[in-house]
């Protein structure tokens, strides 16, 4: 069985979320992949790795990567402080330089946020719940192949609401916008095992 990892804003697929995930559920192969800045790059990338998974398979994602892992139509999906407008956190660091959290294996260590990535990522994020847009597994989607977490203190983005129009398996927990290691091991992973039927 895999789990697809896919990371937030800034983040590597380096992160050590990743790391943990593949710690606390070691029977489950971990593919942790670099997701590029530009969202219709990154989703085809996301669509050639879709090509090698099973229907078994689980997309795990956590703030924009959350909003990359709810395109997987068909797939069980765990969705942690899901962002579906990376756009308006992006728009902070308008015309800045900025670097990332942990390493990729592209090597970028920075990256400079423009006019016209904004622009890409809103047009993008109109479409997210559009169930024609996105990667599809040929398996009928439903409300309870996805489940998101939202932290109850989350400084960072708060989507429950729009979230809660279209899916109803919500779950919140004490925290922040960023997944600390107490809160993966003792609520995410338990989920997750939930979710495979691995309790």
């Amino acid at each position: 069985m895999r789990l697809v990892y896919l990371h937030g804003f800034r983040s590597s697929g380096q992160t050590a979320t990743a790391k943990r995930l593949q710690k606390h559920l070691p029977w489950v192969e971990v593919i942790s992949p670099d997701i590029p800045l530009d969202p219709v790059i990154a989703l085809t990338r996301l669509r050639t790795l879709a090509s090698q998974l099973g229907p078994d398979d689980v997309i795990v994602g956590t703030s924009m990567g959350a909003m990359f892992a709810l395109l997987f139509h068909g797939w069980r999906r765990v969705l942690i402080n899901p962002s579906l407008h990376p756009s308006a956190h992006m728009r902070k660091f308008l015309g800045q330089t900025i670097d990332f959290f942990t390493p990729r294996q592209d090597g970028i260590q920075q990256f400079k946020v423009t006019d016209k990535m904004l622009k890409k990522y809103e047009d993008f994020e109109r479409k997210i719940f559009d169930p024609k847009f996105g990667i599809q597994s040929g398996r009928k989607d439903s409300d309870n192949l996805v489940m998101a977490f939202f932290a109850s203190g989350d400084e960072v983005v708060n989507c429950r609401d729009e979230y809660a129009l279209h899916f109803s398996n919500i779950h919140t927990f004490e925290g922040g916008h960023r997944l600390d290691p107490e809160t993966t091991l003792n609520i995410i992973v338990p989920q997750i095992k939930k979710f495979l039927g691995k309790e």
